[in-house]
């Protein structure tokens, strides 16, 4: 069984002030880790949410966790942070410890994109400019030029 720890926070939404509780995050978080065979081994979490992650008390103490765990638990990918710089931060800090972040939910905001697509595609790499290049033709397209082309339909349409 693999090992985990997980992190709650109240989270704010958008403009309407609404709040996803703690407590909410945390039935969510253990439904998911029944499902995967995950073992919880500690809870942190922070009641306010602080838009800079690095001022919450409760993630101090998460980076300074020293259990080995595998697995970093969280409701949503943006219960932690929503600016991606913050966040990959965070998740490099984790990964130099072996540990990997993990949703309880599939969100498709941008910040969940990047951190489902660091963990599945090996990480975010720096890409070139992409061109596409023509795959050649098996025989040479011959478009046949027509022996008239008739407009009248057209403008007839256009001036009714």
């Amino acid at each position: 069984m693999k090992k985990a720890i997980a992190y709650v926070s109240d989270v704010i939404l958008g403009t309407t002030g609404e709040v996803i509780s703690r407590a909410d995050q945390k039935k969510k978080i253990e439904a998911h880790a029944a499902e995967t065979g995950v073992e919880i081994a500690a809870w942190y979490e922070d009641a306010i949410y602080a838009e800079s992650i690095f001022d919450r008390p409760g993630l101090k103490a998460l980076l300074a966790d020293r259990s080995g765990a595998a697995v970093v638990l969280v409701e949503r990918v943006w219960s932690l942070s929503r600016n991606w710089k913050e966040l990959s931060d965070v998740l490099g800090r984790l990964e130099q410890r072996g540990a990997r972040l993990e949703a309880a939910t599939t969100l498709w905001d941008c910040v969940s994109q990047m951190a489902r697509h660091r963990y599945t595609t090996g990480g975010l790499k720096p890409r070139g400019p992409q061109v596409a290049e023509p795959e050649p033709a098996a025989e040479p397209v011959r478009v046949r030029r027509p022996a008239h082309l008739h407009f009248l339909g057209i403008k007839r349409a256009v001036t009714a």
